[in-house]
């Protein structure tokens, strides 16, 4: 977007003038979608980090206190409880909760052999999806989706 002003006769023709603020209304709607894409894109990247690896160590904790019953390995509920704090807490100590709307229903702990699972599907719900509605026709529409984080490693 470049400007060129034609001098005449000493004056400035100032035909011009306005087309700056009639590109901007017109490219600024691009703009804002861009930089809020960009945006929802890196927290859902962050989000899926943060619960792979806080799945990853919960992992090793309940692979490391499996309980060996009789010849199989078998989760004892005060470790069910704690793998579960860990992984909606992001820490054994912690009291604040790693993602939104992350319950312990979501997580399932499975035993198979000598190799203890996790498996935790998070509903990911974009930031901006109150404001994406239907223009008022009442049928609202759920954008989220689930993030699906599943760890297997042989009980010890």
């Amino acid at each position: 977007m470049f400007r060129t002003t034609i001098k005449t006769g000493g004056t400035t023709n100032r035909k011009e003038q306005g087309f700056a603020a009639i590109e901007l209304t017109m490219i600024l709607p691009f703009l804002l979608l861009l930089i809020f894409a960009t945006a929802e894109l890196g927290r859902l990247l962050y989000q899926y980090n943060a619960l792979n690896k806080t799945v990853r160590s919960a992992s090793r904790y309940l692979a490391g206190n499996a309980k060996l019953g009789t010849g199989v390995y078998e989760i004892r509920p005060g470790v069910a409880t704690k793998v579960t704090t860990y992984i909606r807490y992001g820490g054994p100590n912690s009291s604040t909760p790693l993602l939104p709307n992350l319950t312990s229903s979501t997580i399932d702990l499975n035993v198979s052999g000598e190799f203890v699972t996790i498996r935790v599907s998070y509903p990911w719900q974009p930031i901006f999806s109150d404001m994406l509605t239907t223009f008022g026709l009442g049928n609202d529409t759920d954008i989220s989706f689930p993030l699906v984080s599943t760890y297997t490693m042989r009980a010890y």
